[in-house]
């Protein structure tokens, strides 16, 4: 397996230069004993803002300027929910400390701008809201895959495309908030490729209404991409079915009961044959800096899919996040295209600050090694942004491939312009089964709206 010497070499120069302008910017960590920390709280009980299903949000690790300067934003937009003084008082604190960090986020904290956001909160405002981005992916594979690696149709790892494929993906969320507790999140995707294939699809990726249930639960019907783990055994869309979600600040469980729009092949003899799925997962904040993942996931005869993995997530060091996660899967199609054993997958990802699409020229870059074995995700279904893979590997759910793979990815990303970024991804990957070269390169730019 070749060595990308000069990439990295490239990531090596700059995250030097990055390291050195670290205290110029507005990522560093607001201390663990800043009176931020108690006034946002204050904040969301006295239900200015909304802190639930964010456990970072809440103390359990410390945040970053910019990660603080999102919250206060959410609160100068509801300011009209602050009904003391106190509260009144708190936001102003925190507007005058964050001042920098809601400039560039485009906030402005000027007496006039504030008045007149509220003179036109108290006009009648539309629950609906649009919203998503557009993105332009370059993909070059060096060996692409075909349709018989896998065991079935659409169960392969794409279509027989050649080595070059552009990419034109425009996301559209929809999100309608009907009152305190019900909301209704849609997405929209249209995927249009170029180069050696002219695939193109408009879908539905996501549709789904959600309801609280008291303080700490919820419930959502409908269509819903489904982030279990650390994304080795889930993460893709066109998962129809029912979602219950619970937890505090210390836990946080999703159970999932889902079809995905696919059938069992009818040579297998499986009644009815439509593939229903039953995963979940558990997350534990185990420390401020540090939180561990439990998560399942098998199709209703445990051919395909009978997996379960643990991740950890790890953020203690600074300006830096460590992730890993390692799974199982003992489905019997998965064991026999690996000769009879059990499949695993396992990555660990080491990633240095990041682009934030508000502040042009923040950078970031990461570093990632991976290895499945063959069989282990023959849909393919695991997250895109945990086992990045080009198109041609994850025809048709266009998410991530983790299946006979093993190797290092390397990524660097930059904001270019307000709202844009640019990253470039390459992966020196070899077949686990045989050792075909599997190397590919991704780059693309992507605007948020």
């Amino acid at each position: 397996m070749r060595k990308p010497v000069v990439l990295l070499a490239a990531i090596t120069i700059a995250s030097a230069s990055w390291v050195a302008a670290a205290a110029e910017n507005h990522f560093g960590d607001v201390p663990a004993n800043h009176w931020s920390y108690n006034a946002v709280n204050k904040l969301a009980k006295d239900g200015v803002i909304d802190l639930y299903g964010e456990g970072a949000l809440r103390g359990e690790r410390t945040l970053t300027r910019y990660e603080m300067a999102q919250i206060v934003a959410r609160a100068i937009w509801n300011s009209n929910k602050a009904a003391s003084a106190g509260d009144k008082g708190l936001i102003e604190q925190l507007k005058t400390e964050f001042a920098d960090e809601l400039d560039n986020l485009g906030v402005s904290v000027s007496k006039a701008a504030n008045a007149a956001r509220a003179e036109k909160k108290e006009k009648p405002q539309s629950p609906l809201k649009i919203d998503g981005h557009f993105m332009y992916r370059y993909e070059y594979v060096k060996n692409p895959r075909y349709t018989e690696d896998g065991a079935a149709p659409n169960y392969g790892t794409g279509t027989a495309a050649g080595k070059v494929t552009q990419r034109n993906h425009l996301w559209l969320d929809v999100t309608n908030q009907f009152d305190g507790d019900t909301y209704f999140v849609g997405s929209l995707v249209a995927d249009g490729m170029s180069g050696t294939t002219t695939a193109n699809s408009v879908d539905v990726w996501q549709a789904f209404l959600a309801k609280k249930i008291g303080d700490n639960a919820e419930v959502a019907v409908g269509r819903m991409i489904p982030d279990i783990g650390f994304g080795t055994i889930g993460g893709t869309a066109y998962n129809d079915g029912v979602r219950l979600s619970f937890g505090n600040r210390d836990y946080k469980v999703n159970l999932y009961t889902t079809t995905v729009g696919e059938y069992y092949p009818p040579q297998w003899g499986v009644s009815p044959n439509k593939l229903n799925y039953r995963f979940g997962d558990a997350k534990f904040n185990l420390h401020k800096d540090l939180v561990m993942s439990l998560a399942y996931r098998a199709d209703k005869k445990k051919m395909l899919y009978e997996a379960a993995a643990v991740g950890m997530e790890y953020k203690g060091l600074p300006n830096m996040v460590i992730t890993g996660e390692y799974a199982k899967n003992t489905a019997s199609l998965a064991k026999m295209v690996n000769g009879g054993d059990d499949t695993t997958a396992f990555y660990l990802k080491l990633k240095y600050r990041g682009a934030n699409p508000m502040v042009v020229g923040s950078k970031g870059f990461h570093i990632q090694y991976k290895k499945a074995d063959p069989g282990f995700d023959l849909q393919p279904l695991a997250g895109p942004a945990e086992w990045n893979a080009p198109f041609n590997w994850t025809y048709r759910a266009h998410g991530g491939a983790a299946n006979d793979l093993q190797g290092i990815e390397y990524g660097i990303e930059t904001t270019v312009a307000k709202r844009t970024i640019l990253s470039l991804q390459y992966d020196d990957l070899e077949r686990v089964s045989n050792g075909e070269d599997q190397s590919f390169l991704t780059a693309s730019v992507f605007y948020l709206f």
